[in-house]
C-alpha cells in the first residue's frame, strides 16, 4: 500500500508529540496533548506515585512504552529480540535524573522508529506490519491511562 508509512508516522507523531495540524485524529487539539507534552512537567515523585495501592505508576507506563518501541525498532532492523513482557514494567519509581533519562530514552526510541519508518519498508511480512500498527492504539491507550493518573495525582496534591 502506497503511503502507509507516512500514515503510520502521522498517527504516531500525534500520539507522542501532539497535534501538528489544525485537526487531530484521536487526541485533543491542544498544545502538549500528546504523550511527551502530558508528562513533560511531571515531577519524578508524581511519576513514581501509584494512584491505588499496588497499582502501576506513570514512570512504569513510560518505561513500558520505551521498552515496546525498543523491541519494535529491533524487529525493524531485522533483529530477533527477546520479548519478556514482564521486563517492560520493571521501573516503577524514579528520582530526578532517572526520570529525565527515561523521558530522553523514550524520545530516542520514538525518533529511531520514525527514522526507520521514513526509510521505507516493503511490509513483506504482515506480522511486522501488525507489530507497527499496534503501536498506535497502544500509545493512545497509555496516553489515556497516564492522563487519568495525572488528574488523580493532581487532585490529591
Amino acid at each position: 500500500m502506497e503511503g502507509i508509512n507516512e500514515i503510520i508516522i502521522e498517527f504516531l507523531e500525534e500520539a507522542y508529540n501532539g497535534p501538528s495540524h489544525s485537526y487531530t485524529w484521536f487526541i485533543n487539539n491542544e498544545t502538549d496533548s500528546g504523550l511527551l507534552g502530558t508528562i513533560k512537567r511531571l515531577k519524578p515523585e508524581e511519576a513514581s506515585t501509584p494512584i491505588i495501592e499496588k497499582g502501576t505508576t506513570i514512570a512504569a507506563h513510560i518505561e513500558h512504552l520505551r521498552w515496546t518501541l525498543n523491541k519494535t525498532n529491533s524487529l525493524l532492523r531485522g533483529e530477533n529480540p527477546a520479548m519478556n513482557w514482564s521486563e517492560s514494567w520493571k521501573i516503577r519509581q524514579v528520582n530526578s535524573p532517572q526520570w529525565k533519562s527515561l523521558i530522553e530514552q523514550l524520545m530516542e526510541e520514538f525518533e529511531t522508529l520514525i527514522r526507520l519508518l521514513s526509510s521505507g519498508n516493503d511490509w513483506a511480512s504482515n506480522e511486522r506490519l501488525k507489530e507497527v500498527l499496534a503501536l498506535i492504539p497502544h500509545a493512545a491507550y497509555h496516553l489515556g491511562a497516564i492522563r487519568q493518573m495525572k488528574l488523580i495525582l493532581k487532585e490529591g496534591a
